[in-house]
């Protein structure tokens, strides 16, 4: 009897979980800032947590992840390469080197660990407006070679080609003053699913989505 009781609790477990039956999976867009406080608390904790799950296939509810990291800066001169991002020159230096992490890591979940592992850096590292981005931390979150890869376009005017396109896309999008980080969906701009983005992603991702039981998603489960 005792083992039909817990059969049908883990059962029970089971069902309570969220229903990824005709769903339809949407395009995700990030934009943020390497510098940003609130954009480097999301990844860690919503953002990736949605890629690591072992309750729910969150990742089946998106059909494209795109990461911007741009965020608002001046253009002083971008022949000369001269930018006054938000929170300082490190800042134009971390979205460079998110830009062509990006780019050249094949994988949503180690790009989202490599990222979180910058983003979860001592204070000392990413002091506000520090002159100097820990462009040669977190490596061993990364496949061997693939560093190489990163600085070599960090440091090129390939890495600047990057960051100028992310300044385009960020541009583009928002037309009016926002926020970030600013979760779109299907490349919509919508205030309120952007503000419950940041609030619980998971819960929000399942209810664009379409799933039925939505609100038994959440990024605090």
């Amino acid at each position: 009897m005792a083992v039909l009781f817990l059969l049908a609790v883990s059962i029970g477990c089971v069902l309570a979980r969220p229903s990824s039956e005709n769903v339809t999976p949407v395009e995700v867009t990030l934009y943020y800032e390497t510098m940003c406080p609130s954009c480097r608390l999301f990844v860690p904790s919503q953002l990736l947590p949605a890629y690591t799950d072992t309750k729910f296939d969150y990742t089946s509810l998106i059909s494209k992840l795109t990461l911007v990291p741009y965020g608002w800066v001046k253009v002083k001169n971008a022949t000369s390469h001269e930018y006054q991002c938000q929170h300082g020159q490190s800042e134009c230096e971390g979205n460079r080197l998110h830009s062509c992490a990006i780019k050249y890591i094949p994988d949503q979940l180690t790009t989202l660990e490599y990222i979180s592992c910058l983003d979860n850096l001592e204070s000392e590292y990413l002091a506000f407006e520090s002159s100097v981005y820990p462009i040669d931390k977190c490596q061993d979150k990364l496949p061997g070679g693939l560093y190489s890869k990163i600085i070599d376009c960090y440091n090129s005017e390939e890495g600047w080609t990057l960051f100028q396109i992310n300044g385009e896309k960020t541009t583009s999008f928002f037309t009016s003053p926002a926020y970030v980080p600013y979760v779109s969906y299907n490349n919509k701009r919508d205030d309120d699913l952007a503000d419950s983005s940041i609030e619980d992603f998971k819960m929000t991702l399942c209810k664009v989505a379409g799933v039925v039981n939505w609100q038994d998603c959440s990024s605090w489960n």
